[in-house]
Parts: structure tokens; C-alpha cells; sequence
């Protein structure tokens, strides 16, 4: 039995993509998980998933759009309800608008990108911090190498991943006392979302992939989320406030 078996994660954004690997990567280790969304077919759909790959496992469903200050809060609330305590929590949910010239760039694509991102991640990690602070938890934040990168046309994208990574060294420098960890993950893996856009702009994909050193993008499951398995493992606890690359060498950085 894993030594995670009992415990209890929130993972945002967790009905596809990286977030639904998390998710069945957890199930896999007992660990109950409540996964959040904006359409509740989805959700359905992807707890239908993760308990035909784990009879019994544990998975809230919380429909949920990050934009709105008072979810966090709330989400956080029902799974400690749920579940009775709150282990790990993954800020994985965030609007994805880019494509666009900086000076192209609308407010409400700076308002959407920042709410669904850098606002939701802090109010998050302040509602969990009391439920972390007593099961001496971790938190996993979302970054991106379109960030650290400076990538063009990623203007509000690349600016909120940042401020997400400069949250996380503070908080964890901050909760390291209460022996919460936190750390941030640049992933590049497929997605529902990337699967589509493979199938539109095939060439487009295919020049990305020869950026990436070792020739191929990642799985989520497989490769974020055991990451965040062993980050939130006692072997992985003496890591806080870094930065993980799991973008098969797309960005090396010193």
C-alpha cells in the first residue's frame, strides 16, 4: 500500500489534460481527489474515467470557474467536507490566450488570463494553507516554460506563469516552517487541447517537436504525474520553492 493511501488532493482544471493526469496518477496511490471544472460533462466524464481505472477510488466532481474570487474558498470547503482533511493541492486551471501581439492584447485578455491564473493560485493556497498547515501538506503549482522562455505572442500568458513562480518561492519560504512544500511545474505534455491542435495545424506541431531535445512530447500522467506523486511522497519533501522542467529538454535553463 502506497505510503500516500488516505490522503487527500485538490487538483484544479482536473478533468483533462495534465490535471486529469494527476488525477489518475493519485487514484493509482489511494490518494481521493477532487477535480474541478467549467462544464459538468467533462468532469462526469473524467470521474467515470478515473474510478473504471480504480474501482473505489474516491473523486469529487466540483464544477467551478476560477474567475470568481469566492470559488476557492468554496472548493477548498467542500473537499475538506468530503473528505475530512486536504494533503495536496495543484493549481493546474488557468484561460489559455495567446497568439496575439502584445500591443494586440485586450483588457479582458489580461483580466481572464491573471483571475483564472495568478488570483486563483493565491486564493487557493490561502484557503488550503489552514488544512496544509495541520497535514503538513504540499502544494504543486502550474507554471510555463512560455514564461521563464519569454516566448513571443504569450504577452499575458507568459507574465501570469512568472508571477505564479514568484508566488511559490515566497509561500515557500514562508510555510516552510509549517513543513508545507510548495513548487512549480513547467510541463509541456499532450493535452485534449494539444491533440486538437495537432490535428488542425499538424506543421505547426511538427516544428515544436524539433525544438524539444528529445524529440517528443511528454504524457501526462506518466511524467507530470509522477512528478507530483513524488512530490508529495516524505522522499520528495525536502524540495521546496524550485522550479521542475518536464518538457522533454524543449527549455534548458541554467
Amino acid at each position: 500500500m502506497s505510503v500516500l493511501h488516505g490522503k487527500a488532493a485538490l487538483i484544479t482544471g482536473g478533468s483533462k489534460g495534465t490535471g486529469l493526469g494527476i488525477a489518475k496518477a493519485y487514484v493509482k496511490e489511494g490518494i481521493a481527489v477532487t477535480i474541478t471544472g467549467r462544464a459538468a460533462d467533462a468532469l462526469a466524464a473524467a470521474k467515470a474515467d478515473l474510478e473504471q481505472l480504480v474501482p473505489g477510488a474516491q473523486v469529487l466532481t466540483l464544477v467551478a470557474d476560477n474567475k470568481d474570487p469566492d470559488v476557492p474558498a468554496r472548493v477548498v470547503a467542500g473537499t475538506v467536507e468530503r473528505f475530512g482533511r486536504l494533503d495536496i493541492l495543484i493549481n493546474n486551471a488557468q484561460e489559455f490566450r495567446t497568439g496575439k501581439a502584445l500591443q494586440d492584447i485586450t483588457e479582458d485578455d489580461m483580466t481572464a488570463t491573471f483571475a483564472s491564473g495568478f488570483f486563483a493560485t493565491w486564493r487557493y493556497m490561502t484557503a488550503a494553507y489552514p488544512h496544509l498547515k495541520s497535514t503538513e501538506g504540499a502544494v504543486i503549482n502550474m507554471a510555463s516554460g512560455a514564461g521563464v522562455q519569454a516566448v513571443p505572442n504569450h504577452g499575458a500568458y507568459g507574465p501570469n506563469k512568472e508571477a505564479i513562480r514568484g508566488l511559490t518561492r515566497i509561500a515557500a519560504k514562508e510555510w516552510g516552517t509549517d513543513n508545507i512544500t510548495v513548487n512549480a511545474i513547467n510541463p509541456y505534455v499532450t493535452s485534449a487541447e494539444s491533440e486538437r491542435y495537432e490535428r488542425e495545424y499538424p506543421e505547426v506541431i511538427a516544428d515544436i517537436v524539433k525544438g524539444i531535445a528529445l524529440g517528443r512530447i511528454g504524457d501526462a500522467e506518466r511524467h507530470v504525474g509522477s512528478l507530483c506523486v513524488y512530490l508529495a511522497k516524505p522522499e520528495g519533501k525536502y524540495m521546496t520553492g524550485s522550479t521542475f522542467d518536464v518538457d522533454g529538454g524543449a527549455f534548458i535553463r541554467p
